[in-house]
């Protein structure tokens, strides 16, 4: 049964909507490793243990497909590779995975850095800034030049944006009995749905069409999937398709990672001195060498740290298509087992000091004492995402740069809120104050 309070026909909808974090933190607390629940139409297992992660994400990926969220997201995403299902998943990601070998990353730095510095370059000591809006700036100016080869301009970043907050205004009909249907009435999240994915396609097809002008493979991974070199031709929505999901997917994570680390460092002042020692011990210039990246273990850890506490994807749901027993639970065809990271990633079992912010457990050798599946904040299996080296890449670069030049300190006033919805993100924004510490 539900938890108390589960009503007919919503089940758990309300009591999940009002606080989804708190909510899944309650049941989890009270249940145990699995977890019965209603939300809407689905029945839903919540498993927080790490073998039941691995059983559905890695031992069984071929008896689920993706959960309501992400069906709904092809809407928008078509079979881009996060909403693709099947043998049309495995034929596109062997065609992308090549602009994500490690070689190809190294490559997309120089791009990241230079955004980094561009991007903080502006800042004016002392005024308060949103870091989060910054950062998603920051991250999708370089996920358009490192893999569309496009120049993302203010108005472009401006549009995504806009489109980013119509998409999210509809993920509350994911789970809403018969959400589905209200996708063919133009009212509401509909109406808005159907904006933002108008905005992307705009942004999208101008650098397509750029592209498709350039004879020859420039670099970057829109290129390479319009001028294939081996393999077959994508058909031009399965490019659109790509292109769209690159540019959301390719900067979101990071984005979100970056901001919350650099929040994290500004309340732990001793740890950020630590951070800054390393960063000015490495560097001998004003920002990173692309290959700097593996020479700064503690701008790894710090980044590896903000994405357990506060993974982006906070939760992965998977729609079973088979029947599978978890424990002595019988998951049957058409419910929903929903992965928490937020869950399993602050678990005392695996975690000491679970809500404790300490960079050094990645250094310290603890790792090798935790079950491998305690800790997915990219997924697992298959489905794991292919952009996980770029965004970490990324994260360490863009920190690097940034606390090269700049500390960033508190903004009492401005506490931090969390909105868990299709990533976690910062509510109202996450601001802090900037301090020169090198002028460039």
């Amino acid at each position: 049964m539900g938890p108390p309070g589960t009503l007919p026909f919503l089940g758990d909808l309300i009591a999940f909507g009002s606080d989804r974090l708190g909510y899944l933190s309650r049941v989890a607390d009270r249940d145990g490793d699995v977890a019965r629940i209603r939300l809407g139409p689905y029945q839903c297992w919540l498993v927080t243990h790490p073998d039941d992660v691995k059983a559905v994400l890695v031992d069984h990926t071929d008896r689920f497909r993706k959960g309501p969220v992400l069906q709904r997201a092809r809407f928008v995403l078509g079979d881009g590779l996060l909403t693709a299902e099947g043998e049309v998943h495995r034929r596109h990601r062997k065609l992308v995975q090549p602009a994500f070998h490690p070689q190809r990353i190294g490559g997309y730095a120089e791009t990241m850095i230079a955004r980094a510095a561009d991007t903080s370059g502006h800042w004016v000591p002392g005024v308060p800034l949103d870091l989060h809006a910054e950062t998603v700036r920051l991250t999708l100016a370089s996920a358009g030049s490192a893999l569309l080869g496009a120049d993302v301009g203010d108005d472009d970043v401006r549009t995504v944006e806009a489109a980013i907050a119509d998409l999210i205004s509809a993920y509350k009909l994911a789970f809403v009995p018969f959400g589905w249907k209200l996708e063919r009435v133009p009212v509401g999240p509909i109406r808005q749905l159907r904006r933002g994915r108008e905005k992307l396609y705009s942004v999208v097809d101008h650098v397509i069409e750029a592209r498709k002008s350039t004879p020859a493979d420039a670099g970057d991974l829109l290129s390479s999937l319009v001028h294939p070199v081996d393999g077959e031709q994508l058909s031009d929505d399965e490019i659109r398709d790509h292109a769209t999901t690159l540019l959301l997917a390719g900067h979101e994570t990071t984005a979100n990672a970056l901001a919350f680390a650099f929040h994290l460092l500004a309340y732990h002042p001793a740890v950020e001195c630590r951070v800054q020692d390393e960063i000015d011990s490495v560097l001998d210039k004003d920002v990173p060498d692309p290959d700097d990246a593996d020479r700064l273990p503690l701008c790894q850890a710090v980044i590896s740290e903000s994405l357990r506490l506060y993974p982006p994807s906070w939760m992965m749901a998977r729609q079973a298509l088979r029947e599978l027993r978890l424990g002595d639970h019988v998951v049957r065809a058409g419910d929903l087992v929903l992965l928490s990271q937020w869950l399993v990633h602050r678990d005392p079992r695996w975690w000491p000091d679970p809500e404790m912010f300490r960079p050094d457990r990645w250094l310290d050798g603890s790792s090798k004492q935790r079950p491998r599946w305690s800790y997915f904040p990219f997924g697992a299996g298959v489905r794991r995402c292919i952009g996980a080296e770029f965004a970490s890449t990324e994260g360490v670069l863009a920190l690097a740069t940034i606390a090269r030049r700049w500390r960033l300190r508190p903004v009492p006033e401005r506490r931090l809120v969390l909105d868990p919805l299709i990533t976690l993100r910062p509510r109202d924004g996450l601001w802090l104050r900037p301090q020169l510490r090198r002028p460039r």
